[in-house]
């Protein structure tokens, strides 16, 4: 789904799995939802509303694709308009790709097509009303498969497994030494790991604006990119929450990064789910930063 992939999956004594199967089943499910959901196919769902951008047509939803749809409209809600599967647009301004720059004077040119509330809606489907608008589901498709996997894992009695997603990791019970899953914090100023966490049944998720920058003016940007102004926004370095489900972590922590560093212990506080903020100058707070230990 856009990233690295890990599945570790163990058989527990007297268990019958057929491990390869398993696996065979979660492949298969991640490159289902890969295929109807990423902006990079161009027969997914997501590609067809946008080349439909403009045109009056509107583009059928499938149940499944309608509750994604609800999930991003209440988080543009709750956010405030900062979460925006809109927001695509802005990309004519900011290229965070390797050889990308940066030019401000189309700002407002992509903020006119930028908008959750210009979504055209009919009872099963919608429609973008004008040329160059497009939606994108990146910032929820992930975690869901996450949580689609180990929910298939689960309806095929497996007791012990982890999925990892591009940074995002979800477990069902524990590892296969009986031990939970010792997993990995991204370190936001290097390569390693930050700190270790300890999971089992449960899913965390870590959203940060340090892995993709560009240079500006003398001054160095993340890529998230605040759907209101237009500029990237200047809030935490990345926030990790954990839940039993990791696209409720990851949705909580995408928008606790979206505001500005005090905003975000407010969001996250307000969230009431384990978490832990790395501000842009490296401190960490939350309710699960004593309880982690340093990577091994």
């Amino acid at each position: 789904m856009g990233g690295p992939a890990r599945l570790v999956i163990n058989a527990t004594a007297g268990q019958r799995l057929d491990l390869d199967n398993v696996a065979r089943q979660v492949h298969t499910l991640l490159g289902s939802l890969e295929a109807r959901y990423s902006r990079y196919r161009v027969d997914s769902i997501v590609s067809v509303i946008n080349q439909r951008a403009g045109s009056g047509v509107f583009t059928e939803l499938d149940p499944e694709t309608q509750a994604l749809f609800d999930l991003a409209g209440r988080l543009w809600d709750v956010s405030e308009g900062l979460f925006d599967i809109t927001s695509g647009p802005l990309r004519q301004a900011w290229d965070f790709r390797a050889d990308g720059c940066a030019d401000p004077t189309r700002i407002e040119s992509a903020l006119s097509l930028v908008g959750w509330e210009h979504i055209e809606w009919r009872e099963s489907g919608l429609r973008l009303p004008t040329p160059g608008m497009e939606i994108d589901l990146g910032g929820l498709a992930k975690e869901y498969a996450a949580d689609g996997a180990i929910s298939l894992m689960r309806n095929m009695k497996v007791t012990s497994a982890l999925i990892e997603l591009a940074g995002d990791v979800a477990t069902i019970g524990d590892n296969e030494d009986a031990t939970p899953w010792r997993v990995g914090i991204q370190d936001p100023e290097g390569s390693g790991s930050l700190c270790t966490l300890q999971l089992s049944n449960a899913a965390i998720a870590t959203s940060g604006n340090y892995a993709r920058v560009i240079n500006y003016q003398r001054r160095r940007y993340g890529h998230l990119l605040n759907p209101k102004t237009g500029w990237p926004v200047e809030g935490p370095s990345s926030v990790s929450v954990l839940d039993s489900h990791c696209l409720t972590a990851g949705a909580v922590a995408t928008v606790a990064c979206l505001h500005s560093e005090e905003n975000a212990g407010t969001w996250l506080e307000h969230a009431a789910l384990p978490w832990l903020m790395v501000s842009s100058s490296g401190d960490r707070s939350g309710p699960i930063a004593h309880q982690i230990t340093a990577p091994t």
